[in-house]
């Protein structure tokens, strides 16, 4: 199980305070890293290519095991929406609630999903990440 840790702002669920620290214990299934590359490359009349290199962006994607909790589902949601604005979350992949083994500072990138995995109830949902770089 990943420990999310993050400062609720948005969709609320029900006992929960704006601007308070959380941690919301959930299954993911999948990650997969993967890089954006920020370049500019022009070519010639003749074919020589010419390129300019700015940055690479590391990024990782997220998927959760699907989950039939509708308390978790809503803490998923509150999750998402409060971070949705470039705020800063920590996501601990190997740590356990008040016990963190590696935390990593991440921001949310591009839209996160939400899918129905069966008619049950099941939902499972996906999101992409930037590592966030205290030093950039």
């Amino acid at each position: 199980m990943a420990v999310i840790i993050y400062t609720a702002k948005r969709g609320l669920v029900a006992g929960h305070t704006a601007g308070q620290s959380y941690e919301l214990e959930v299954g993911i299934e999948g990650v997969s890293p993967s890089f954006n590359r920020e370049e500019n490359t022009l070519t010639t009349l003749s074919g020589k290519d010419f390129t300019t290199f700015y940055r690479i962006e590391e990024r990782d994607s997220f998927s959760t095991v699907a989950i039939d909790d509708p308390a978790l589902q809503a803490q998923m949601r509150e999750f998402l929406m409060s971070v949705a604005g470039g705020e800063l979350f920590a996501l601990d992949l190997m740590g356990e609630p008040g016990s963190p083994v590696d935390p990593v500072t991440h921001k949310l990138r591009g839209n996160p999903s939400k899918r129905l995995v069966n008619s049950a109830g099941f939902y499972s949902y996906s999101f992409q990440v930037k590592v966030f770089d205290e030093n950039a």
